[in-house]
């Protein structure tokens, strides 16, 4: 009985948390679509779409890889690592439909490189990272590689990806400026941090 209750607990804060999402770009859109119509405006759109999925699939997989105790209460530790790995695999697959759907409307003429263009550089460099995270992930499992060692770099770098991608959105997009766009995404950046500072704190006892 208890661990239904944790489990509709669960699956009912993450689709919470992914219809409020979805409903972003909609509710609280960008400066830029006030200058693009028809088929342009939709293709933003579904990126801007895109890149808050891939930032919730950023932050799941960090809670799939921090293995809460009533996360695998819930569901089990196997099923946790199972959808770990699998999500691993989705997360760049959504971060690279976020950056052409955003990309298209403009053309490959107007490409956001440049010390100008530094909050998308940062998206930039998090996609990067999250790329040698899926790479790291494979190349260990093939060379069996020591775990332990792996693990710490691999989450450090999980939670290096989180502050990129928070500064990516918060400086890249208008809809995160002010009011609650701004304070949900602090708010979930720093119960993950939140997070990290407890998981340290207890494996120093």
């Amino acid at each position: 009985m208890k661990r239904t209750l944790l489990q509709i607990f669960f699956l009912g804060i993450g689709a919470l948390v992914v219809a409020g999402g979805c409903a972003l770009p909609f509710l609280y859109p960008t400066q830029t679509l006030w200058y693009k119509t028809g088929w342009e405006k939709a293709v933003l759109q579904t990126g801007h779409l895109f890149g808050v999925f891939a930032f919730l699939a950023l932050v799941l997989q960090l809670l799939f890889g921090s293995r809460g105790a009533l996360l695998e209460r819930a569901f089990g530790v196997s099923l946790v690592m199972r959808l770990h790995r699998a999500n691993g695999q989705i997360l760049p697959l959504l971060v690279l439909c976020h950056m052409a759907l955003v990309l298209l409307p403009e053309g490959l003429a107007n490409l956001p490189l440049g010390l100008t263009f530094w909050p998308e550089m940062v998206g930039g460099a998090a996609l990067l990272a999250i790329v040698v995270q899926v790479v790291a992930a494979q190349v260990r499992q093939r060379f069996s590689l020591d775990y332990r060692r792996w693990r710490s770099g691999h989450r450090w770098l999980g939670y290096t990806v989180l502050l990129l991608a928070a500064v990516h959105v918060l400086f890249v997009a208008d809809s995160f400026a002010s009011g609650l766009p701004r304070l949900a995404l602090l708010l979930l950046v720093g119960m993950m941090a939140l997070r990290l500072v407890y998981r340290m704190v207890s494996s120093r006892r």
